[in-house]
């Protein structure tokens, strides 16, 4: 985010959000890894306060979790879970995204519109997060709690899992068509539609070497 004159207007504590998030995301930090404090504030050059921030919201989202008087550990996740992880993606995304087309308000549409425009203010590093906030802004509109909260859990699953494996993501132009293609067929109220781009994005990710059996 940049003010009138194009200066960064983030927060420290944002940043470290952000920053730390994407390192867990793409697998920099590993499952099971014990984050040192010192050790972040070093790496990424950001005050003690903005990093402990970071992690609280961290926390929140169960991407880390704390163990009394051990410290903040990087929550474990195992390359076993991929077809479970692809198989729940495959059946949840597409419902959410039928479920979208129906129930989404002018509002909601509104915003999802404006991150496709907006998308070209993020790197090719930060895809990943262009993509979760694209499809956090869908499962929200589905309104239906708990399905969000489920996919939600399920996106980060499958981002660690592809860091894991060492796949190789694809070009933020692609992932951009696939994304407005969904976004276009939830403004238009179209769920056959909506449900159908969804699919093709989730299953457009190498999951895994043959996909001929889905």
């Amino acid at each position: 985010m940049s003010d009138s004159n194009g200066r960064s207007t983030e927060r420290q504590s944002d940043t470290a959000y952000r920053i730390i998030k994407l390192a867990i995301l793409n697998g920099e930090l590993y499952p099971g890894a014990l984050l040192q404090e010192q050790d972040l504030i070093e790496r990424f050059q950001l005050g003690r306060t903005p990093i402990r921030e970071g992690i609280q919201r961290l926390l929140m989202e169960s991407l880390v979790y704390s163990i009394p008087r051990k410290g903040v550990f990087v929550t474990q996740i195992s390359s076993n879970d991929v077809r479970d992880v692809f198989e729940l993606r495959c059946k949840l995304d597409t419902f959410a995204a039928e479920l979208a087309a129906k129930r989404a308000t002018d509002q909601e549409i509104t915003t999802m519109l404006d991150l496709i425009t907006d998308s070209e203010h993020f790197s090719e590093d930060e895809k990943v997060l262009f993509d979760e906030k694209l499809h956090a802004l869908i499962y929200k509109a589905a309104h239906n709690a708990e399905l969000a909260k489920t996919l939600e859990r399920l996106y980060q699953q499958s981002v660690r899992l592809f860091s894991i494996k060492g796949f190789k993501r694809e070009p933020l132009e692609s992932m951009h068509q696939e994304l407005q293609a969904i976004v276009e067929a939830i403004k238009n109220r179209n769920p056959e539609k909506a449900a159908e781009a969804a699919l093709l994005h989730v299953k457009s990710r190498n999951w895994f070497e043959d996909m001929s059996q889905f």
